[in-house]
């Protein structure tokens, strides 16, 4: 299986914008690879907050007010931050 040096290394899931992602380890292409139980489909990326907080997009982040959003702040996602450094919607 592909993913088990990933996993091995412990650095699974990777995101699409990060180091050592390829689409052929996301089986369910949502952006997301080597996930631990193979995949969901669930396109919404890494939520690294407890979950309250949803925004669909950086429009919807900018029209709350919380834009830029960073990394543990509610409602932060992979998907909003296209660089991967922790700020999205900049």
């Amino acid at each position: 299986m592909p993913h088990s040096p990933v996993r091995d290394a412990d650095d699974a899931p990777l995101y699409e914008g990060e180091p050592g992602y390829r689409p052929e380890l996301d089986r369910d292409g949502d952006g997301e690879a080597c996930e631990p139980d193979g995949g969901n489909g669930n396109r919404s990326g890494r939520d690294d907050t407890n979950g309250d907080v949803y925004y669909a997009n950086c429009t919807a982040v900018r029209a709350a007010g919380t834009a830029p959003i960073r990394r543990g702040d509610p409602g932060y996602s992979r998907k909003l931050d296209r660089d991967g450094d922790g700020v999205g919607c900049e």
